[in-house]
């Protein structure tokens, strides 16, 4: 048996020993026989933890007792704060009783990886519940792929599901309701109320660390930076085209600064207009060679940040700055770093010769 996944701290301290391995076996058999009073969620956490018991006398009592849990218990205890994993092994137990499940399916605890599980099987009532819990949907989206295989499902929900597919990004190419929605949307007026719906659906159902900023003293070292920046990757991989503009819009820095050099222009725009960007941050952009041309567009037409000498500085040294601007910030580039770019080979060469005029005559200026 493997060890139980559900964490201690799911238990009420007082019904902790019930489930401790290192308690005596008869204390623990007390337990899964349903015998030692106690509330809903601590009953079924306790007898949901205790199937995962060493002692195979233990775990089949467990088993026994959560299935013949009387109803006020099992619809008190499901309504309440339980474990995700306690609502996910609740949901396979009890798979085939249509009252338990709705009470999971509208128990905010209730993981993404269990409305997947289920959203292929449930009746289509419940069904509705699954397709109406849009954030989940675009979260997680295991749980459209489920609702499509579900044996059940009726034309009108995946139509509904597919119109939602289309207006958040979600893809499901091949798919001839699929492509009946995109038809279907393309020859509608535009709602614009509709689509501040969907924004804010989009917006919630992004995860919360990627868009609390973080401490700037962090002291990361290479590697856990590089670490957490694989990491946001992986997880950009999985997200829709709205998902990462919205991401743009308001993610932290390390999001915003993954999104900036998206090989998708609307979203790279989107990141460089984040309103929590800073100063520095617009610095290693402006440096940038990796970022698309409309970016560097974008900082070169904001008068806030070519105020900075420093982002002046960085856009005549990127070579993806149009010429136009890097003339222009070129006469007011310090006489040092205007030597450097006379020099320099990585600028083009009417920049570095303009540089090189620019030094002579205040050379001349100054005998």
């Amino acid at each position: 048996m493997s060890p139980c996944p559900i964490p201690s701290t799911a238990i009420s301290p007082a019904a902790r020993k019930h489930v401790d391995p290192e308690s005596p076996p008869p204390v623990r058999l007390m337990a899964a026989r349903g015998m030692i009073p106690m509330g809903p969620k601590d009953m079924i956490t306790v007898l949901v933890c205790l199937n995962y018991d060493e002692d195979d006398k233990i775990a089949k009592s467990s088993t026994k007792s959560l299935a013949e849990l009387p109803e006020r218990i099992l619809q008190g205890g499901l309504a309440e704060n339980l474990h995700p994993l306690v609502l996910d092994h609740m949901a396979r137990v009890f798979s085939d009783n249509e009252g338990h499940l709705e009470a999971i399916l509208l128990n905010q605890q209730t993981s993404d990886e269990t409305y997947a599980f289920l959203a292929d099987k449930v009746s289509e009532r419940l069904l509705g519940i699954i397709v109406d819990n849009q954030v989940r949907i675009l979260r997680h989206p295991p749980i459209a792929q489920a609702i499509l295989d579900n044996p059940g499902v009726l034309k009108s929900t995946v139509d509904n599901l597919m119109d939602f597919a289309v207006r958040t990004g979600m893809s499901f190419r091949g798919l001839d309701a699929f492509e009946e929605a995109k038809g279907r949307i393309s020859s509608e007026p535009r709602d614009v109320q509709e689509e501040t719906r969907i924004q804010q659906v989009v917006f919630e159902s992004l995860p919360e660390d990627m868009l609390l900023e973080e401490e700037d003293d962090d002291p990361a070292s290479a590697e856990e930076h590089e670490k957490k920046k694989r990491n946001i990757l992986q997880r950009l991989h999985t997200m829709t085209p709205g998902q990462k503009i919205v991401l743009a819009q308001k993610g932290n820095k390390a999001v915003r600064m993954t999104l900036i050099r998206d090989a998708n222009k609307v979203v790279a725009v989107a990141a460089i207009k984040n309103p929590g960007i800073s100063e520095s941050e617009i610095v290693g952009v402006a440096t940038s060679r990796a970022v698309a041309d409309d970016v560097i567009r974008i900082i070169c037409n904001n008068r806030e940040w070519i105020r900075s000498y420093a982002v002046k500085l960085a856009l005549v040294q990127n070579p993806k700055t149009p010429i136009a601007f890097s003339m222009r910030f070129l006469q007011v580039v310090r006489s040092p770093d205007l030597k450097k770019l006379a020099q320099s080979k990585n600028i083009p060469s009417t920049l570095a010769s303009a540089a090189k005029k620019i030094l002579s005559r205040r050379s001349g200026g100054h005998r």
